[in-house]
């Protein structure tokens, strides 16, 4: 069966962390080339890429000889979307930059991802994952077992940005198939850090330390730290709701007498559950880790065993995802890697072989635009290239740029204008992802309960997951309610949610019954484990997947002996949205060539995993090799970590050698072939000079390097110059916290730029608004007075 981007044909020049969103297209049926430099994609030294970089085809070419930019220009004409990765400015160079290519291929949609956007006072610097790590503040949001930024070993910025990439892509795809015209498409690493910081970023007017206590930073950590529990044998992470009524408290199963009611009075249920598994700890510390675990599951509880990476392909669930695949490599043979975690049911993705060998596609490529053998062989070899030096850093902005984040009345809002998603989703994994198609153009409906979203509560997660969306407030339990839900589906092109296994059915909206009154709508259901399997009926929450996927395991070091750390940035929630985001785009881009909606799933599980996606296991069962932290939390190795200096901390990315001659010239460090025990002596240097002057002589000499921020709380980067005045933020009136600020923009369209509509509404905000577009305006206040719908008044019980 064909996949719903069939016929696509993605040009894909990247190197790196973005050809894990390239996947993403080429698995739902794109024709992805990769084009390489004639030596290789220096990322194919690492075993991980092999997963990163297969379902594709592999041509070479020099492209700065003239032959070799001519096959490039040629190939480009054949296709829909090309993609790089390179930093600003080396395209143009090159002769492959967007108004070139477009001028010969007017339908062409371009896409770059450099580390920082362009117009950045950073855009030149190098753009490695631990550098945007330490420039965003991601280190220092943090925390670990040590004072000061921590180095992250799942990489951030990057693990956004695939997202955005696909996402950016689709919706220009789906944009040209109006305008019949392409554009230019960008993202980065520094959005994609951006894109995790949904709960944690935001800044109000008259927000109280309740509205910012749940994700605030602490230390130790909190939030769901106090669920992971040592077992007899390892680690466990607890959650705190399951969707299912227990059979036996966890209490009961302990053996455990139960805490008086009036122990909780006033709590949140995070503060309950704190108190309740403090002294639940000795009690499960006996427990073997899997039977522990397989009797609480037995009894409706959500755990999850906190695992290394490399286990989740044990999962049960995650088999029954179909997301535990074997993939004959050219090199390694059997392999067993992550499979395809985008479940379109309608035209189902595929994993359609491994990585390619570099270059082994390059007669069928280089042919089929009329290249002969010779013409072939002189374009796939370079030049003698001297050799290389390491060259000054600096750090050059563009004044000229500007981006102006919000829509005004009766604007186009973006590459997905004239759209509409009707939202019945809750919490964050559900509802972020209609957010960001908000953001992307969408009109996004909010239906919520009368009662609210039980979100609500949480004051800034709930924020980060709500702004640019209507809201209209129906009971759907009643008859005239569900009735009213189905007159706003049969208007809508996507209807999108995140209940759990058979609450839709229950509820009467489930895919058969929306389809009954629209059968074009796209339906997505974002489940916590999946659809099918022996966890399908449980909800859970993001923690238990960082569990799962062996996240806790890495971040923590569990291998040096600490506990497993939990990451607050949220990111498996933020992973099962952006999911769907790219589900529902590629059904969307399907619809425009057939006519045809379909249903489509994600999960939290697939999610998690997705962050892992760099582990395959050989056939004889052992795992890729992986970099790991060392024990104190600063990086992989002494030439990609932080180092403590006199007054604060600094990110080194020494990764070539001459960067790596440059480093230990400047800090007087003797070169020893075991680089092991150099990390000592660079770390006596580094104490010596104040971080800044550090990273002054380390551009001077040529060092990627970068000094971690302190975020304040979002504070720093929200209010940052050039995230302003690039639309990185974005700042608006909301009717009860006041002037509150967010991030903004995360992908750039030239053709079609996104806008954000406005702030997150309050319960029933739109609700006679979108009655009166309904035809329903004489029938509001009946339906307000029996409870079906809501809009504010002076009843209004919600702090937010």
């Amino acid at each position: 069966m064909a996949g719903a981007l069939d016929g696509i044909r993605v040009l894909d020049l990247t190197s790196g962390t973005a050809a894990l969103g390239i996947l993403l297209l080429a698995e739902q049926g794109a024709d992805v080339i990769k084009v390489e430099p004639p030596g290789g994609d220096p990322f194919r030294h690492y075993e991980g890429y092999k997963v990163w970089t297969r379902s594709r085809r592999s041509v070479t070419v020099d492209l700065k000889s003239e032959a070799g930019r001519t096959a490039f220009l040629a190939l480009a004409r054949t296709a829909d979307v090309v993609v790089d990765s390179f930093r600003p400015g080396v395209t143009e160079r090159l002769g492959i930059d967007s108004a070139t290519l477009r001028a010969a291929a007017p339908r062409l949609v371009t896409c770059s991802v450099p580390g920082y956007p362009v117009g950045h006072r950073a855009q030149h610097r190098p753009g490695y994952d631990a550098l945007i790590q330490a420039a965003s503040g991601q280190q220092w949001e943090q925390p670990g077992w040590r004072a000061g930024p921590i180095f992250l070993p799942m990489p951030m910025p990057s693990s956004g940005m695939i997202w955005l990439v696909a996402s950016g892509i689709l919706a220009a795809l789906h944009a040209r198939a109006a305008t019949g015209e392409g554009q230019h498409v960008q993202t980065s690493l520094l959005q994609g850090a951006w894109l995790y910081t949904t709960q944690l970023w935001q800044d109000t007017a008259t927000g109280d330390s309740a509205y910012y206590g749940m994700m605030s930073k602490t230390d130790p950590p909190g939030v769901h730290q106090p669920m992971i529990f040592e077992v007899a044998d390892g680690w466990i992470h607890l959650s705190v709701m399951s969707g299912l009524t227990p059979k036996a408290s966890i209490d009961e199963i302990l053996g455990l007498e139960p805490l008086p009611p009036e122990t909780f009075a006033g709590l949140s249920p995070i503060q309950a559950h704190t108190i309740v598994a403090n002294r639940q700890r000795e009690a499960i510390r006996t427990w073997n880790r899997d039977e522990l675990v397989a009797t609480l599951v037995a009894n409706n509880h959500a755990v999850e065993a906190i695992v290394e990476p490399e286990d989740q392909f044990r999962h049960p669930q995650l088999i029954a995802n179909r997301m535990v695949a074997t993939v004959d490599d050219p090199d390694l043979g059997s392999t067993t890697q992550l499979g395809v975690p985008i479940h379109l049911l309608g035209t189902p993705g595929a994993i359609t072989g491994g990585q390619p060998r570099c270059g082994e596609h390059n007669a069928e490529v280089w042919g089929s635009v009329g290249l002969s053998a010779d013409e072939i062989a002189a374009i796939t070899v370079a030049a003698d290239a001297p050799a290389r030096v390491a060259t000054p850093i600096r750090s050059m902005g563009d004044a000229t740029v500007r981006i102006d984040p919000l829509a005004t009345p009766g604007e186009p809002r973006g590459p997905l204008a004239g759209l509409t998603l009707l939202d019945f989703g809750q919490y964050l994994a559900g509802p972020f992802g209609p957010m960001i198609l908000g953001d992307l153009g969408m009109d996004v409906i909010k239906v919520e309960p009368v009662t609210g979203d039980g979100m609500r509560l949480g004051g800034a997660p709930f924020f980060g997951c709500q702004r640019g969306k209507r809201d209209i407030a129906i009971n759907l339990k009643d008859p005239e309610g569900l009735a009213l839900a189905k007159e706003l589906i049969a208007r809508a092109d996507v209807v999108h949610h995140n209940m759990t296994k058979g609450t839709a059915a229950r509820l009467g909206l489930d895919d058969e019954a929306c389809r009954a009154v629209n059968p074009d709508v796209i339906y997505c259901n974002t489940y916590a484990y999946g659809l099918e399997g022996p966890l399908s009926e449980f909800g859970g929450l993001d923690p238990l997947y960082q569990a799962s996927a062996g996240l806790e395991y890495e971040v923590g070091g569990v291998q040096h002996g600490h506990p497993p750390l939990y990451y607050r940035f949220g990111m498996c929630d933020a992973a099962n949205a952006m999911l769907s985001v790219v589900g529902v785009l590629a059904a969307i881009v399907h619809r425009d060539r057939t006519g045809e909606g379909q249903e489509l799933w994600t999960s939290l599980m697939d999610g998690g995993a997705w962050h892992a996606s760099d582990v395959l296991l050989r056939a004889d069962g052992t795992p890729s090799p992986r970099p790991k932290t060392d024990v104190g939390q600063h990086g992989f190795a002494p030439e990609y970590r932080l180092y403590a200096t006199q007054d604060w901390w600094i990110q080194v990315a020494a990764l070539r050698p001459e960067q790596w001659q440059a480093l230990v010239g400047v800090l007087g460090v003797p070169d020893d072939a075991d680089r092991s025990t150099v990390v000592g002596q660079l770390e006596v240097a580094f104490r010596t000079r104040t971080a800044i002057n550090w990273s002054r002589a380390l551009d001077d000499a040529g060092v990627p390097n970068e000094v971690p921020i302190q975020t304040e709380g979002g504070h720093r980067p929200l209010y940052d110059a050039d995230a302003e005045r690039l639309g990185l933020v974005v700042q608006y009136d909301h009717p009860i916290v006041g002037r509150m600020r967010q991030f903004g923009e995360l992908i750039n369209f030239s053709a079609t730029p996104a806008r954000v509509f406005g702030p997150p509404p309050r319960v029933g905000e739109h609700t006679l608004e979108i009655l009166d577009e309904m035809g329903r305006a004489a029938d509001a206040h009946r339906l307000a007075e029996a409870g079906i719908v809501y809009w504010p008044d002076e009843r209004y019980a919600w702090s937010w």
